[in-house]
């Protein structure tokens, strides 16, 4: 898979990362865990990945994206997916 100049393999990675996402999110349910706002195909940005034992991350997801699926579901195994908002709230220890 060559690829003519850094540009490119720099938007190849970017796809790539971005269709990881949203396998991610359908993987958690396609929605926020807390609020239940759905992914609806143009939302995907505002959806994160939050560990519910903070002791059990291994990776952030901008080091996991760029792994194998496996490895991908065996820590999205231990999140859950959150819209932005609700993250937030969570980390604010208001929620």
């Amino acid at each position: 898979m060559g690829y003519k100049n850094k540009q490119d393999l720099y938007e190849y990675q970017k796809r790539r990362w971005v269709n990881r996402k949203v396998e991610a999110i359908l993987y958690k349910g396609g929605k926020c865990a807390a609020c239940g706002i759905e992914y609806n195909g143009e939302n995907g940005a505002i959806f994160d990945f939050h560990h519910i034992n903070p002791e059990e991350k291994e990776l952030e997801w901008g080091k996991l994206r760029a792994r194998s699926w496996e490895s991908i579901k065996k820590e999205l195994d231990k999140e859950i997916c959150l819209c932005s908002n609700c993250h937030r709230l969570i980390h604010s220890q208001k929620f």
